[in-house]
């Protein structure tokens, strides 16, 4: 290619340099650019219908750890002042003032849900999406681990989840994307996200506009930090289908007749009842649901009675979650929670109302549907990881997962188009980041959030690079 270039006459060869078509001396310019022309060891990064200097595996490591400090910053940022879903307004300020400093184009959808737009305007459409709210708790993050003026500033309020790295990371992958808007042969919507933590905000922005905006979606991808021992930091992983469970929440009214505790054979004791409906839910999932299926059902609230021991209540109140990995079976949950819960409470004397909507503090609890991973798009994921990490089998650094009971409302993006929800691990001893998720004592480990950045960038450049197909 490079010897028929250099054959064309002069007229032709300055024309083609005006024209901007890069094609003189093709070998040169791979090498000005860095763009490896030959086989890479992952499938999505060895077609080239996209422009010859987009990133190539190994450089988007090496660009992620170039902007980490930036992404480490923002994170601080975001993890001293954490809000609670639907009121993330300082987070969604922080994430506007950074995109205009990036000069990337953005609109509020769903507010304060942000989508900011980089590439040709055109098709195909990589969605890259960063959930953004915090947890009510109290954080009791090791000092020694992460000191005290980097906590969260706010009583009460924790980013628990990793959130603020979320977005910090595509914040990250913004900057490098940006940076080489012009070799990208398609369009990446960049997803601020809020209410992932119950108020189901990735449905509210898909109906808000982000499912119609035009270019229409192709694609779907998005992390979560995952500090557990499967994972350590520094690997990455997912897989095809079912990742995680559907998830949703219940409250049951429990009926009675109060009275004087001392005489029970004339009242109706809704602690009986209770008890008897919490402990009959359990018998679902050991006795009505197939072994080779997987069910949570977990009551976590009991309330009945005041502060008088001698005070039989009129109600109870009882509260938890259930999930399944099948949409089936979790369908079929609100039918036999409900039966159940008014059988066991009828054989004390006792009536119950099912409630699958319960709201607190003027925010209802949304049901999410199981996440599930498109088979082609999770290998598509896996080999742009392998390829970006240099994963080996020796080194493990990408993984195939097991699906998990916790729920995510990414699910409703991968409902809608070819998806892939990737863990990134961050289970690190040396760091101090061994608690679970939803922990008080929850620690981010700092060190795995340009590897998060990588992957964004990774999944849309080799999207692209493949034109717009996973295979």
């Amino acid at each position: 290619h490079a010897r028929a270039t250099m054959r064309l006459p002069c007229v032709a060869r300055a024309l083609v340099l005006v024209l901007g078509l890069a094609l003189v001396c093709g070998g040169r310019a791979d090498a000005e650019t860095g763009v490896d022309s030959s086989a890479s060891s992952s499938a999505s990064f060895t077609t080239t219908t996209a422009g010859s200097d987009v990133l190539r595996p190994s450089q988007i490591l090496t660009e992620s750890a170039s902007v980490n400090d930036y992404v480490i910053a923002i994170r601080r940022e975001l993890h001293r002042n954490p809000e609670l879903m639907w009121s993330e307004r300082y987070t969604s300020s922080v994430i506007k003032r950074e995109l205009d400093a990036m000069r990337i184009t953005h609109k509020d959808v769903a507010a304060p849900g942000v989508v900011g737009i980089i590439g040709n305007g055109m098709a195909p459409v990589v969605l890259l999406r960063a959930d953004m709210d915090a947890l009510p708790l109290t954080e009791e993050t090791d000092v020694g681990n992460f000191p005290e003026h980097l906590r969260s500033q706010k009583t009460g309020l924790m980013h628990a989840c990793g959130h603020d790295g979320h977005v910090a990371m595509l914040l990250g992958a913004a900057k490098i994307l940006k940076r080489n808007e012009h070799a990208l042969n398609g369009t990446v919507y960049l997803v601020f996200q809020p209410a992932e933590e119950g108020g189901a905000g990735a449905r509210a922005m898909l109906e808000a506009g982000l499912q119609t905006m035009q270019p229409k979606i192709s694609t779907a991808f998005a992390l979560h930090n995952w500090p557990y021992q499967e994972t350590p930091s520094g690997t990455v992983g997912t897989k095809g289908g079912t990742i995680m469970a559907g998830s949703g929440s219940y409250e049951i009214t429990v009926t009675g007749a109060g009275g004087h505790a001392a005489v029970p054979h004339k009242n109706v004791d809704v602690v009986v009842c209770g008890a008897a409906v919490v402990t009959a839910l359990q018998t679902i999932v050991s006795r009505r649901v197939d072994p080779l299926d997987s069910v949570v059902i977990s009551t976590t609230v009991f309330q009945a009675g005041g502060a008088a021991s001698n005070v039989m209540a009129d109600t109870a109140l009882l509260a938890g979650t259930f999930r399944a990995l099948s949409k089936k079976t979790f369908q079929w949950l609100h039918e036999v929670i409900e039966h159940v819960a008014s059988s066991a409470a009828q054989t004390h004397g006792c009536t119950t109302d099912v409630n699958y909507a319960p709201t607190k503090d003027g925010v209802t609890r949304e049901e999410y549907p199981p996440t599930v991973n498109d088979a082609d798009a999770a290998r598509f994921a896996m080999s742009m990881a392998t390829a970006v990490l240099g994963a080996t089998a020796e080194n493990g650094l990408v993984r195939e997962v097991s699906p998990v009971m916790p729920a995510e409302d990414f699910s409703f993006f991968a409902e809608l188009v070819p998806s892939t929800m990737m863990w990134l691990g961050s289970y690190n001893e040396s760091a101090g980041a061994t608690w679970p998720l939803h922990s008080t004592k929850y620690l981010l480990d700092e060190n795995v959030l340009h590897t998060g950045t990588a992957m964004h960038v990774g999944y849309a450049v080799a999207f692209f690079k493949n034109g717009g197909k996973f295979s």
